[in-house]
C-alpha cells in the first residue's frame, strides 16, 4: 500500500463515506480518543500519578505505592480503580436499554459523561472559591487573586487531596462510560484508549502480510489523536489551566453530541448495525 492509499484510508477514517460500514462512529471515537488523552494528562500530571482513562495503569501503580516507590499513593489508584468501575456499571446500563442503536447509545453515553465532566468543571470553580488557600500569599491582593484562579498546584496536602478526590470521584466514571460504550461498538482500531494493540497491529500486520494489511492510516490517526491530546493536556496543566482543559474535554464531547444526534432515528447500517 502506497503513502497516498494510507493517506486516503486515513482520510476516509476522519470523513466516512455514506456507505462506510461504521459510519460517524470512527470520526467520533477519534475525538473521544484526543479527550482519553487530554484527562490522561491531567490526571497523571496532577492527580497523583494515576490514570482515570487508560485505567488498567494505575493496578501498575498501586503495585508501586506498596513498595513506598516516590511519587506513588496507593489511596489515588484505589480510588481511580473504583470510580472508574463505578463508570463502566453505568455504561452497562447504558448499553442495556440503548445498545441496540449505535447513535443512540453512543450519544447517551456522551450526554453522560459531559455531565460528569462539566459537573468536575463547577467543583475546580467552586472548591477555588469556597476554600480558598491563604498560605500561598497571605493578605497580597495579587496572591489571593491568584489563589481563587482554578490550579491543583495547591501547597498543603489538605488542600490538593480535596480537589484530587473531586476529580477523580466525578473524571474516572466518566472515562468508565467511554471505555464500555467503546468496546460495545467495537469499532475495529479505535478503542479510545489502551492502544497496545493498535500499534502491535501495525508491525504485526505488515510483517506477516505486508503494508497492504497494515490499515497504517488508520491506526495513525488514532494514535495521533491520542499523542495530541496529551500533549495539548500536558501544555495546559503545566501552566496551571485545568479548566481550560475540562473546557476543551466539553466542546469535544459536544461535537460528538451533534454528530450523533441526527442520526437517533436513522436506519442506516452503521446506526443499526447492519452489513
Amino acid at each position: 500500500m502506497t503513502s497516498t492509499s494510507h493517506l486516503a484510508e486515513a482520510g476516509r477514517t476522519l470523513i466516512p463515506r455514506k456507505d462506510d460500514r461504521y459510519g460517524l462512529l470512527s470520526p467520533a471515537l477519534v475525538i473521544l480518543t484526543f479527550v482519553a488523552g487530554l484527562v490522561d494528562a491531567l490526571s497523571y500530571l496532577a492527580l497523583g500519578h494515576v490514570f482515570v482513562a487508560n485505567v488498567t495503569g494505575n493496578i501498575v501503580f498501586l503495585g508501586f505505592a506498596i513498595a513506598h516507590a516516590q511519587g506513588f499513593v496507593w489511596w489515588t489508584s484505589a480510588l481511580t480503580l473504583a470510580a472508574f468501575m463505578v463508570g463502566a456499571l453505568i455504561g452497562g446500563r447504558i448499553i442495556h436499554y440503548f445498545g441496540a442503536n449505535r447513535a443512540r447509545h453512543l450519544l447517551v453515553s456522551t450526554v453522560i459523561q459531559l455531565a460528569f465532566v462539566a459537573a468536575a468543571l463547577a467543583g475546580i470553580y467552586l472548591l477555588n472559591h469556597f476554600a480558598p488557600e491563604p498560605a500561598m500569599g497571605g493578605t497580597d491582593p495579587t496572591a489571593l487573586a491568584r489563589a481563587s484562579q482554578p490550579s491543583l498546584n495547591f501547597p498543603t496536602a489538605r488542600h490538593i487531596d480535596l480537589h484530587i478526590i473531586m476529580l477523580i470521584v466525578l473524571l474516572a466514571p466518566a472515562m468508565g462510560i467511554q471505555n464500555s460504550t467503546a468496546r460495545k461498538l467495537s469499532v475495529p482500531d479505535l478503542p479510545t484508549t489502551v492502544l497496545t494493540m493498535t500499534l502491535t497491529g501495525i508491525v504485526a500486520d505488515t510483517s506477516a502480510h505486508g503494508h497492504e494489511q497494515s490499515k497504517l492510516g488508520r491506526r495513525a490517526v488514532v494514535m495521533l489523536a491520542l499523542a495530541l491530546g496529551a500533549l495539548t493536556g500536558a501544555l495546559l496543566q503545566t501552566r496551571g489551566h485545568e479548566d481550560m482543559i475540562l473546557m476543551v474535554m466539553i466542546a469535544c464531547l459536544l461535537a460528538v453530541i451533534a454528530m450523533m444526534l441526527p442520526h437517533v432515528r436513522s436506519e442506516a447500517s452503521w446506526v443499526v448495525g447492519r452489513r
